[in-house]
């Protein structure tokens, strides 16, 4: 890959995830934490063998699109359990400051001691 695209593509996603994160301690300057929906949307029936492998890929793909972020980051991140929405289980995910993982394990168990850790 490197001899047909000469790191073009690495390049540009080094400098997404520079940016990336440039932006996610922007916005933790001001806020302890980050909270959001582990997942986008509820849980859904794997596709069928006669999905293509692009819709199966995509599928997934749209699935972490809040999670993905924070693998390429570095920030601290940890998902407990929500609820239940139309019977299926939900989480809760919560994201901190670079290097401040106690603050993120302090609102976790601050969540799971008040709603509990079982959905």
């Amino acid at each position: 890959m490197q001899r047909n695209y000469q790191n073009k593509f690495y390049g540009k996603a080094q400098n997404l995830v520079q940016h990336l994160t440039r932006e996610y301690n922007r916005i933790l300057k001001d806020y302890d934490v980050i909270v959001m929906p582990t997942l986008p949307a509820k849980a859904f029936k794997l596709p069928s063998k006669e999905h293509s492998v692009y819709e199966t890929l995509k599928l997934e793909l749209d699935m972490i699109r809040n999670t993905a972020p924070f693998n390429a980051t570095g920030h601290p991140a940890l998902s407990v359990n929500a609820g239940l929405s139309e019977g299926l289980p939900c989480g809760m995910m919560i994201v901190g400051r670079m290097f401040d993982d106690l603050t993120v394990l302090q609102v976790a168990r601050a969540v799971e001691k008040t709603f509990g850790d079982k959905p």
